[in-house]
This record gives C-alpha cells, structure tokens and sequence, in this order.
C-alpha cells in the first residue's frame, strides 16, 4: 500500500460528474422560470381584472390595434347609452323630484336602441339636470356598466362617442366595460422575462371555468375593488360584493392547487374608494373599524383614507390561507400607477417562484 496518497475510484469521478450535471440542471431551471412567468388574474366582477390587463398591453405591446380601436366604437357607446338609462329608470323608480321639466329627454334615453347624436345629446343634458345628482349619489345600489368613474367618463364624453367618425382612444378602451366570458390571455416580454397573464371572468356563471387554468401557475394576482364595501352582486342583486370577495379570497388561498403558489393582492381603485369614504366612511358599515383603528401604531399620524384602506387589507390578510401574500394599492385605470406597481411586483413574483420551486 502506497502512503503517499491514493488514486480516486471510478465512482467517485462518476459521482463528481452527476453532481455538477445537476448543478447545470438547477441553473437552467432557475432560467428558464425567470424567463417564462405565468399569471392569472382571479376576483369577483367588476374588480378591474380585464382593466389591468388592458394596461399590460398598452405598457408591453403597444397597445391596441386599428381592428381593436374599431371594435369598442359600439361597445363605448353601448356603454354610455345604458349608463343614463339606468339612472334615469332608477329616477322614475326613486320618484325623484323635479324630473317633469326632463321628460321628453328621460323618454327618447330610456327607449333609445342606440347613441345617436341626438341621444346624446339629450344625455348630456340629463347628465347636468339638477335633479341627477339626487339619483347618481345612489349609485352604489346600481349596476352601472364601468361603475360611477366609467360612468362620469362617458357622460362627459357622449358627443363624442355619438360622431359619425368616432374612433376609441386608448383611454376610451381602458374606460370600456365589457363583461369578461371565457378565458383570454395576454403574452408580454418584460426585462428578458415572458409574461402570460391569463384573464377570466368573475361572475359566478363564469368560475367553473376557472379550474383549466390553474396549471402551472407561477403566481395568482387576485384583484379587489376597494369601493365595493357598500354594493351588492349584479348576479342575485343582494350579496355584499366584498362579502363575496373575502370568501371567494379564502377559498382559492386555501386550494390543494396553490398551496405553494404566491398571491398578489390587488386593492383596486383606490380613487374611487378615497372619494367614496368621504360621504359613506367605514364606520357606518364595519362594528369593529374603530377599534382596529384604535390600535394601529401610528394612527394618529394616519389620514382617513390611509386607515380605511388599512382596514380593508387587515381582512385579507386574516381571510389568507395561502403560503405568501404580497398586497399592494392600485388604480387599473392610471396607467403610469399599473406601470410602477407591476415593476415591484416582478420581482417579488420571480423571487417567489424561485422559493416555491427550492431554487
């Protein structure tokens, strides 16, 4: 036997070479996961999922094409037509006051097939009649295609939309309501990274489709509409919304086919909520907001807004049964807003693939 060292075995070479073959392996995993992204954008209706994505293509793609722009003409339009005609059914409804001197507008609106410029006219008018704004601070009890903020969009711009040569602006097509059916995706390159946002739609009709999606997730971006404290279901016209959300929130958190997967919680329109709490704040809808305010650190220091958008995230978080949240404030109609939230959000998405894959 030689006591000046000894020659390495077969295995241990073969061992030597397995093991920088995995080390490969694993690197090129990590590429390729921080290459090829896929997201799904999950909540109830009206939560701002399609909006989001429409800012996805704008801010990665370009934006829209010329058969794209042409497509939404009728759809914007539509959208401004049934707008006024919900108010002013909710009017007659209501029995709101001082509507007589308004009646052959109200009449030509309400039996309107389509927005002429005629009829737009007369929305105009409808839409700066004193007696509106009686009915239009009730609209949370509504549903309004594009919400109050669409809503206000296309009033103001109704003549314009009516014009024979009308073509949708790229903020026309964000402002557009159409309600999501199926499934639709998304495909955007961001830093050397793919991106596949896939968007579906959240009304109970539409969540049986859900389950084709959930393979191979890297991450689920579950949007919230902050403003919906106060509003009901469009489907039965008699479930709190965020009621709805919360649940909804807790039960895909807590399926077997994203027990590792990150959430992205978006609180969405947050413009929309500043403005709302102002006349219909939280303590008239939720018994313990006082006393969660009482112990937040620096409520004091804290406005209003800062502390209702706090709350609301605090039931999310308690709802979560997932492994990671990351909650952020959004505004899906403010493309710079979506711009800047999605570029820290990138990170923290890869970051968490990575986690959950153990790379």
């Amino acid at each position: 036997m030689s006591c000046f060292g000894s020659k390495s075995k077969p295995e241990d070479a073969e061992g030597e070479k397995r093991s920088k073959e995995i080390e490969a392996a694993l690197k090129d995993d990590r590429k390729d996961m921080e290459r090829k992204i896929k997201l799904l954008l999950l909540g109830t209706g009206d939560a701002g999922k399609s909006t989001f994505a429409k800012q996805m293509k704008v801010i990665h793609k370009d934006g829209f094409t010329k058969p794209e722009f042409e497509r939404f003409t009728d759809i914007l339009r539509d959208n401004c037509l049934v707008a006024m005609q919900k108010l002013v059914q909710a009017a007659l409804e209501w029995k709101i006051k001082k509507t007589s001197k308004f009646k052959k507008e109200m009449d030509a609106v309400v039996n309107a097939t389509q927005l002429t410029v005629q009829v737009a006219e007369y929305v105009v008018a409808l839409w700066a009649a004193p007696f509106m704004s009686s009915v239009f601070d009730r609209n949370n009890e509504l549903q309004i295609p594009g919400g109050s903020s669409g809503a206000e969009y296309y009033f103001e711009h109704a003549a314009r939309f009516a014009s024979d040569d009308y073509l949708p602006t790229q903020d026309d097509i964000i402002r557009a309501k159409v309600r999501t059916t199926g499934i639709s995706e998304t495909i955007f390159e961001e830093k050397g990274t793919e991106f596949t946002m896939v968007d579906v739609g959240g009304q109970r009709s539409e969540r049986r489709k859900w389950l084709h999606c959930f393979n191979d997730v890297t991450a689920v971006m579950f949007l919230v509409a902050l403003n919906e404290y106060d509003m009901v279901l469009e489907e039965d016209n008699r479930t709190n919304r965020m009621e709805e959300s919360l649940k909804l929130f807790q039960k895909l958190s807590g399926s077997q086919w994203f027990d590792k997967t990150s959430f992205i919680l978006f609180l969405n329109k947050s413009d929309l909520f500043e403005e709302k709490i102002v006349k219909r704040p939280l303590v008239d809808f939720f018994e313990d907001y006082e006393d969660f305010c009482a112990e937040l650190e620096d409520n004091e220091d804290m406005s209003e807004y800062e502390r209702s958008w706090a709350y609301i995230r605090h039931q999310y978080i308690e709802a979560f049964a997932g492994a990671r949240l990351y909650p952020f404030i959004t505004c899906a109609v403010n493309t710079d807003t979506c711009q800047k939230v999605f570029s820290a959000v990138r990170d923290t998405i890869i970051s968490g693939a990575l986690s959950t894959a153990g790379l």
